[in-house]
């Protein structure tokens, strides 16, 4: 006798059995936790009784412990470092474990772990995002499964996701306040990379504020690649100086960098501050290890990583869903190197 049964089973047949939707088959199957015991037991039982993946990987899901994990794009950048500490600090008083994913400044390493995250057992994640291109449907599996994420920074295209953003607007305002009173007229950025949300955001900041103070955004020139290598400063400072561009003040993303950028004004016969007036923008942490003249842009990496650790643990224990937005300050300390007498 032929024998009639289908090679492999699938859930649109276990809800065929049960006349309910295949999404809710599927969201059974994973344990999702907005679907009823009752539901998810009728679903396993007919699962077994059709051979549903011939005995059922996916009716025995890990289960989830006290641990989330942090993405970041680099351990290299104090910002994300302090970031880091934030998290674990919180976590670490409510007894979870926090594992770190170097996601190597490559969102296709958040998608693939996305793909597979439930292999590890972690109750939510922190994504701190490094391309503000990521499409709209970047966390769609995580959200079709409530799984609990909140991003650091938000992508271009609008996500439903809770995130936490540095306010940089008056840490800039306070700078630009006082830089402009010292005579500086025009003002340079040094920046890695635009499609980094941080150099996106900074850059929004400072045409913000400048048009807020002076009713325009006149005198504000952008470099992006100073971060590369030595090679990478000599050029721009070199290119910018040599063309008059240079402007009375360097803002320069990481203090590493900023410290280069000294170095080589050095070499072009230019002192700061007297030529040029130089700021940092990093962590305090960053720049305390480097430089303690360096003017700084604080970014408030440890307080945003402690934001987004207290959001994170307010969904895995309420199974909120709804998007939230929070912002923390940055502020401007003035030291030696932004400072004219």
């Amino acid at each position: 006798m032929a024998d009639n049964k289908k090679e492999k089973v699938g859930v649109q047949d276990i809800a065929d059995v049960l006349k309910i939707s295949a999404s809710t088959v599927s969201r059974a199957l994973n344990d999702h936790p907005r679907i009823s015991k009752g539901t998810k037991d009728k679903v396993r039982q007919v699962a077994k009784r059709l051979g549903y993946f011939s005995g059922v990987p996916d009716l025995s899901p890990v289960e989830k412990g006290d641990a989330i994990a942090v993405m970041i794009p680099s351990f290299e950048f104090s910002f994300y470092r302090e970031i880091i500490k934030g998290i674990r600090d919180y976590f670490g008083k409510k007894g979870y474990d926090v594992f770190i994913v170097d996601t190597r400044n490559d969102e296709n390493n958040v998608a693939d772990f996305f793909d597979k995250y439930k292999k590890y057992g972690i109750s939510g994640v922190v994504h701190v995002i490094c391309d503000r291109t990521i499409p709209a449907g970047f966390y769609s599996i995580p959200l079709e499964d409530a799984f609990p994420v909140v991003s650091v920074f938000e992508p271009d295209d609008s996500t439903e996701v809770s995130s936490v953003l540095p306010d940089l607007f008056n840490g800039i305002c306070n700078s630009l306040k006082h830089l402009y009173s010292a005579g500086a007229k025009n003002i340079s950025l040094l920046l890695d990379n635009e499609k980094d949300p941080l150099d996106n955001q900074i850059l929004n900041s400072f045409l913000s504020a400048m048009e807020s103070i002076t009713g325009e955004t006149k005198g504000l020139s952008v470099f992006y690649g100073a971060d590369d290598d030595w090679n990478a400063v000599s050029r721009i400072v070199n290119n910018v100086s040599g063309n008059g561009e240079m402007g009375d003040v360097l803002f320069v993303k990481n203090v590493i960098t900023a410290f280069d950028v000294e170095l080589e004004l050095l070499r072009a016969g230019m002192k700061v501050p007297d030529d040029v007036m130089l700021v940092s923008i990093d962590t305090a942490e960053g720049v305390k290890k480097i430089a303690s003249n360096m003017s700084l842009l604080k970014l408030p990496a440890y307080d945003i990583g402690h934001k987004a650790a207290e959001m994170l643990l307010d969904r895995i224990k309420s199974l909120k869903s709804d998007k939230k937005v929070s912002v923390v300050p940055a502020n401007f300390i003035l030291k030696g190197s932004a400072m004219r007498l």
